[in-house]
């Protein structure tokens, strides 16, 4: 399927990590995560999410569901260069 994908010229499919697989990558609590102010909720906080936020996402099905938060690949990979990370593509 994925060279199907390059012959018809498709971008490469998103990742979506969850909050909690975050907070494992980068080896703090999930709570760390919201109380340091890391996080970004779009939709849910007004304005734009400033450099050092990492833009989550809700992929809720319906307005009346609890929020499932999520953040893109290429996302998670420039906070983590935001923050001293190192990135290795492998």
């Amino acid at each position: 399927m994925p060279d199907e994908r390059k012959q018809l010229g498709l971008p490469p499919r998103p990742f979506l990590y969850t909050l909690d697989q975050i907070s494992v990558i980068v080896s703090v609590e999930q709570a760390t995560l919201k109380r340091n102010g890391w996080l970004f909720f779009q939709g849910r906080q007004p304005g734009r999410p400033l450099p050092d936020e990492l833009r989550c996402v809700n992929i809720a099905s319906g307005i009346n569901d609890a929020p499932d938060w999520r953040v893109e690949e290429r996302e998670l990979i420039r906070w983590m260069k935001r923050k001293g990370f190192r990135y290795v593509d492998r």
